[in-house]
Parts: C-alpha cells; sequence; structure tokens
C-alpha cells in the first residue's frame, strides 16, 4: 500500500481518538502509522547508494508495477526485500518496550494498524507470509541470493 494511502486511512481512524485520548498519543499513532515505511526508503538508500527520497519512491512504484504484473508462480522464483520495521517481531519488541514507557504503546498500535492495511493488499497477492515475519523476509532473502 503506498504512504499516501496509509496517510489517508490513518487520518481517519485518528479523528475520532482525539476525542478519547490525549492528543500527543495520537499523533503518535498517527505518524507511525505511516513513518514506519521509512524502512522503505532506508532499503533503497543501502541498495542504490542514493538518498533521493523522490527517486526512490518512483522506483518503488516501477518496482510495484512490475511485481503486480507476475503471477503468483513467478512472484515465488524472485527475491524480496526486507523491511527492518515490518514484521511480528519488530511488532513485538515495541510492545515490550511499551511496558517500560508507555508512549510507545502508540507506535505499537500504529505499526500494528500499518501492517494490517499493508495485508489486505498483499493477502491477494499471496505475499502475506514476508510482510508478517521479518525473519521469514530476511532467510528468502539470503536464500535465494
Amino acid at each position: 500500500m503506498l504512504p499516501k494511502t496509509h496517510l489517508i486511512i490513518n487520518l481517519f481512524i485518528s479523528l475520532p481518538l482525539l476525542f478519547i485520548l490525549k492528543p500527543i498519543y495520537v499523533l503518535i499513532f498517527f505518524f507511525s502509522s505511516f513513518l514506519i515505511d521509512v524502512d522503505h526508503y532506508l532499503y533503497y538508500v543501502f541498495k542504490k547508494k542514493d538518498l533521493s527520497l523522490k527517486i526512490a519512491y518512483k522506483w518503488f512504484l516501477a518496482k510495484k508495477d512490475k511485481w503486480l504484473e507476475m503471477s503468483p508462480e513467478e512472484r515465488k522464483k524472485h527475491k524480496h526485500s526486507f523491511m527492518i520495521f515490518h514484521g511480528i517481531e519488530p511488532l513485538f519488541f515495541v510492545l515490550v518496550l511499551s511496558f517500560f514507557y508507555q508512549p510507545l504503546f502508540f507506535v505499537f498500535l500504529g505499526f500494528l494498524i500499518h501492517l494490517f492495511e499493508d495485508l489486505i493488499e498483499d493477502i491477494p497477492l499471496q505475499t502475506a507470509k514476508r510482510k508478517l515475519f521479518l525473519s521469514y523476509s530476511i532467510y528468502n532473502y539470503f536464500k535465494k541470493k
């Protein structure tokens, strides 16, 4: 799912939360629900040795278009990138840290809703497993090198 889609959806989720939570917690939730995608940018910087956010965005759009044209069988043959903030493991880590610092609980909720939104797109593409488990993504990345 594109960052702007996450931004719009989570804005609508965040607005009603203003009536029941402190505004700072709503802001933490809102920003974490789409800024989790910074790992895509970090992947691009590592892979391409380039810092341009604009070019990174275009690069991922082109990759996504190619990806969508492939059949599920073709997708299984390709090496997947892994995103360090996407998966149950980073989510669990943030949840554990939230016991020591309460605002991190709202980061956890933002990450959780983001991953759920990603799954809506990934289940039909048969790529949900790599979004659910960071360890699975890392394993497949190095297995197909």
